[in-house]
């Protein structure tokens, strides 16, 4: 199994919007592709013209969609699972927490859904975009095209901004403490928070948490204690954890674990996940 895999972190600022933008080009034996929800907008590219990619809406593989060149997952409150395609080069647009309400000013209930054509977020910015990029052959300079792409945009500085980095930045602590740290009301920030990203702050709490129990697992590999993780990340038991594990990825931990030693590509890119044939795609 051959796969090209390449990150670019763009340069501030837009990188306090941006979390990342990967590259991925290969032909892979899997069947399916996980897309993992971080509590924030994806914006997916595919640069074979002609490849049309199949979404599924919901873990009973009947509800699908057929997509092409661009899509936008919006509020991504679970995994999105895609049928993997060999004729497929994708170019993915991790943003941050609230980084694109922030910087398109695109209200997130607009994209409120699994999958939205890029086009008609984005406008016709996104159809001479797409061309550019099947016009650009050297793989920094599609990067770098997009990079340029999204610093077209107004960068404003507003408070409501500085708030949803600053509760990004510390959602390990709890919501009584982040709002004291706000200034603002509870009801307040809730607001805000919907408005960039769509979710409430527990909710968004517990994607975090999710996140980091995928990241450790990762960093663990072969040793997992699971009864530490339960501990540190503040489940209740390890039935908790597997339940709320399940909720956003579809599957339950160990076959997350079981996934990262099969497949190393795995590690390549945090929010996807390659799904090995002999794991069980659903619990």
């Amino acid at each position: 199994m051959m796969i090209d895999i390449q990150h670019y972190i763009p340069q501030e600022p837009l990188n306090r919007f941006i979390k990342h933008i990967v590259y991925v080009k290969g032909n892979s034996p899997n069947i399916y592709i996980k897309e993992l929800p971080e509590g924030s907008v994806n914006l997916v590219i595919e640069l074979n013209e002609y490849t049309t990619n199949i979404l599924f809406e919901d873990s009973s593989l009947r509800n699908k969609k057929e997509i092409k060149h661009g899509w936008i997952s919006g509020t991504q409150k679970q995994v999105i699972l895609y049928e993997n395609n060999p004729d497929s080069t994708i170019i993915s647009i991790r943003f941050t927490v609230g980084g694109f309400y922030q910087l398109t000013g695109i209200p997130i209930p607009f994209i409120d859904q699994k999958e939205i054509n890029a086009e008609t977020v984005l406008g016709n910015s996104f159809k001479d975009l797409y061309q550019q990029l099947l016009n650009t052959k050297l793989i920094l300079d599609k990067f770098l095209l997009l990079e340029t792409y999204f610093s077209n945009y107004t960068i404003s500085k507003n408070k409501e901004n500085d708030i949803v980095h600053f509760i990004e930045k510390n959602l390990e602590q709890n919501i009584s403490w982040l709002v004291h740290k706000s200034g603002y009301s509870q009801k307040h920030i809730i607001q805000i928070l919907k408005k960039h990203t769509g979710f409430s702050p527990k909710y968004l709490q517990r994607i975090y948490r999710f996140n980091q129990v995928t990241k450790a697992i990762q960093i663990q590999k072969e040793k997992i204690d699971w009864f530490s993780l339960v501990e540190k990340y503040g489940y209740h038991d390890q039935a908790h954890l597997i339940k709320d594990f399940s909720h956003f990825s579809g599957s339950k931990p160990t076959d997350y674990h079981k996934s990262q030693i099969l497949l190393e590509e795995n590690s390549l890119v945090p929010d996807m996940i390659l799904q090995p044939q002999d794991i069980q795609l659903f619990t």
